[in-house]
């Protein structure tokens, strides 16, 4: 699955949040730096979307 570059939203708070919850896992502390950061990323990215699908799921909410 390719990484692709995060949405604004997600670059700022999301990244961060994402680099806690990946420190939370010990067994991903065995990784190189350059594979630590793809999963930082992804784990941003999910957040993202996550936090994407709400937003939708609301506004579909308020739109019916």
């Amino acid at each position: 699955m390719p990484i692709k570059s995060l949405p604004l939203l997600a670059i700022y708070g999301d990244l961060e949040r994402a680099r806690d919850i990946m420190r939370a896992w010990q067994p991903l502390d065995q990784l190189s730096p350059d594979d630590a950061e793809i999963v930082v990323k992804a784990i941003a990215e999910g957040i993202a979307r996550g936090r994407r699908h709400g937003l939708e799921l609301g506004q579909c909410h308020l739109a019916a």
